[in-house]
């Protein structure tokens, strides 16, 4: 199997929501009629301040998207100052193509690149079984926690270099996007985005 990263264009964008439908669709959640709110995340994380395109990332296999990652601006807020951070997500690999090293190829690729371009650190909100293999630890190791000042075990960093977080504490701080989906906004997007 030969996969091939690229960023992505904006050809791309209904067949990146379409997979990450998809990824999301079957996902654990205590929702009983879930309908994942990632697609319009995607589509709306383009037009945010807080995007960084240069991190937009595809997966294509035989000349079809497989898998999508994207990244915002982020910030940790403490007593001793302020950070710039990332935040990644989604990461959208569909059922079918999961399991075969195509996310790990998108987060490889893209946090090698956010080193180079210099950032500090990436925290995320994911699976604590599945992002530790990437070096992602609990953000409360670095006395991290979210806006709102609470930890657990799905709210991880990872410095992007040794001592990136050296004397780094306080509260995350995402965009707003993350925050202020519209589920009928959403489930109509979902409605064109089942085949």
């Amino acid at each position: 199997m030969h996969i091939t990263l690229r960023r992505e264009e904006k050809r791309d964008w209904n067949e990146v929501e379409r997979i990450t439908y998809h990824a999301f669709l079957n996902a654990p959640t205590p929702d009983p009629n879930p309908n994942p709110n990632e697609p319009l995340l995607a589509r709306k994380l383009r037009s945010c301040r807080a995007f960084v395109p240069e991190l937009d990332y595809v997966a294509e296999l035989d000349g079809a998207l497989v898998g999508n990652i994207m990244y915002t601006k982020s910030k940790i807020v403490g007593d001793s100052g302020e950070w710039e951070t990332l935040t990644f997500g989604p990461v959208s690999v569909p059922p079918k193509y999961q399991k075969q090293g195509i996310g790990k190829a998108l987060i490889d690729k893209t946090l090698t690149l956010a080193r180079e371009k210099g950032f500090l650190a990436v925290l995320i909100f994911g699976h604590e079984s599945y992002y530790p293999r990437f070096g992602f630890v609990d953000a409360s190791k670095y006395g991290i926690t979210t806006a709102e000042g609470e930890n657990f075990p799905a709210f991880m960093a990872l410095p992007l270099y040794d001592g990136a977080l050296d004397g780094v504490s306080g509260r995350l701080f995402c965009d707003d996007v993350y925050f202020t989906l519209d589920k009928g906004e959403s489930d109509a997007l979902n409605t064109t985005l089942l085949f």
